[in-house]
């Protein structure tokens, strides 16, 4: 077979290592490829077909195989590439296997190790030997007397072909697994478990306590199953994955909550009706109304006391809250990231700040009335 020269490639492309070959991501859709090919010879092969490794090769041709030497050009991984090829081959020779698919197993393996390149301007590593254990050998040289009158002469030509230029290395039975690797595939690919991501946008509602708010809310939001994560830093791969699910999941919540938020109210569904959240669009006023009763009566407390002793305390707790902030926009600036700038001065660090100083200053909430308005200037 004569090998048109292609142009080299560039240093720093990837190439294919020889455990591909090997692997459950090769070996088995190759061996899909290898049935497929058997299947439409068998089912086109008729009595009145007169010369039946012609009808091969056409399918052979019409399949792609003429481009199997194509694929991998480095010497040490064509040898594996092409040693897993032949054996795949091989092993559709077995006593479990009709004569029939035997057979253009045969015609396969022949045409495969045959049209190996060899004359051309740009050298390709062939093998020369193909390892075969005795016992399916044996098979072989027995083909000609179990397939029909027409074919075996096809088999003796292949088997006389194979046996003039030394192809077959013979080892012991396939009993005691004498090929190298001894089982096929020897690595097996096993597909990543997307994460699931209850933990971040599945739970978003229940983390800002709007389960109650919106009924239904929370058998839609937990239908993911939280599976054991893997050990080590994510791959890209992991963390493009729970990217993609985080922003399905969040969607899902808010088209499930959109639409509790319209039956509830009556709206309708038409084009002119701008997409919006239920609970966006209509405040929690019952819960807003329990939240500043609860924090007042929780001020009156500790404010009220003559020993001061409950300032102290709410003025220790939002030291803590500050310093956690300060810790959290440190880490934001060194990755070049602002945390709650948006706002102006009514967001951000500063106002935190500010509110924490008014704690004494004005007896006031602190941290605790950035609500009323507590930090802003004014």
């Amino acid at each position: 077979m004569s090998l048109v020269p292609s142009p080299s490639a560039a240093r720093g492309d990837l190439t294919l290592q020889p455990p591909f070959f090997t692997s459950s991501l090769f070996v088995n859709p190759f061996r899909v490829d290898v049935e497929q090919l058997i299947d439409l010879f068998i089912q086109e092969y008729t009595d009145d077909v007169t010369h039946p490794f012609t009808l091969f090769k056409r399918i052979w041709q019409e399949q792609g195989w003429t481009y199997t030497h194509l694929k991998v050009f480095d010497a040490r991984t064509r040898h594996s590439y092409l040693t897993v090829v032949c054996r795949l081959f091989i092993e559709r020779i077995a006593e479990q296997v009709e004569p029939m698919r035997r057979l253009v197993a045969l015609f396969g393996l022949y045409t495969f190790y045959f049209t190996q390149p060899s004359s051309s301007r740009i050298s390709l590593y062939s093998i020369r030997h193909i390892d075969i254990a005795t016992d399916q050998y044996g098979l072989l040289l027995e083909l000609p007397k179990t397939v029909s009158l027409k074919l075996a002469p096809y088999a003796s030509q292949i088997l006389s072909a194979f046996v003039d230029v030394d192809a077959f290395y013979v080892l012991p039975t396939s009993r005691v697994e004498p090929y190298n690797p001894r089982t096929l595939p020897r690595e097996v690919y096993v597909e990543d478990e997307e994460e699931a991501i209850e933990d971040h946008a599945l739970t978003l509602p229940s983390e800002l306590g709007l389960d109650s708010q919106v009924p239904g809310l929370n058998s839609d939001t937990r239908t993911a199953t939280k599976l054991a994560k893997k050990k080590g830093r994510p791959s890209r791969r992991d963390i493009a994955k729970r990217k993609k699910d985080a922003i399905v999941g969040l969607d899902r919540w808010l088209e499930r909550t959109e639409s509790i938020g319209r039956l509830a109210s009556g709206g309708g569904t038409g084009p002119s009706r701008n997409r919006g959240h239920a609970i966006l669009s209509h405040a929690p006023t019952v819960s807003r109304t329990n939240y500043r009763a609860e924090k007042a009566r929780v001020l009156n407390n500790l404010l009220g006391n003559e020993d001061r002793g409950g300032l102290e305390t709410l003025e220790r707790a939002n030291m803590a809250v500050l310093n956690r902030l300060r810790k959290i926009d440190a880490m934001a600036a060194e990755k070049g990231m602002e945390v709650g700038g948006e706002g102006g001065e009514l967001t951000g660090l500063g106002r935190v700040e500010r509110a924490a100083r008014e704690l004494r200053e004005r007896d006031q909430g602190g941290i605790l009335g950035l609500l009323e308005g507590a930090g802003g200037r004014g």
